[in-house]
């Protein structure tokens, strides 16, 4: 379970800081384009990167209680009930005090 979950906040991580870059005008910006892989479209950086990153991670954060209850684990009721789909309350956890529009 240690390994799901330090797994996810490294990918969270990482989808943050590809989201900031995706969304910056910077002239050193890396993201400009998104793919889900060979088989799928390439998107421009923007919204629908956004939403599809977006509803992927709430798929791992699913994933991460499936595995818990499978194995046993009873996450607080605090938790499972809304503290991990919190969104305002993760968006001040990392730091990001003003809201993308």
């Amino acid at each position: 379970m240690k390994q799901a979950a330090a797994a996810h906040k490294k990918s969270a991580a990482q989808c943050l800081r590809m989201l900031k870059d995706a969304f910056s005008d910077g002239s050193k910006r890396r993201v400009t384009k998104f793919s889900r892989g060979s088989w799928a479209p390439t998107w421009p950086a923007g919204a629908t990167m956004f939403a599809y990153m977006f509803s992927h991670e709430a798929h791992h954060r699913g994933q991460i209680l499936m595995l818990a209850h499978q194995l046993g684990y009873r996450l607080p009721d605090e938790a499972v009930a809304h503290g991990i789909w919190q969104w305002d309350t993760l968006w001040k956890r990392a730091d990001l005090t003003t809201p993308r529009r």
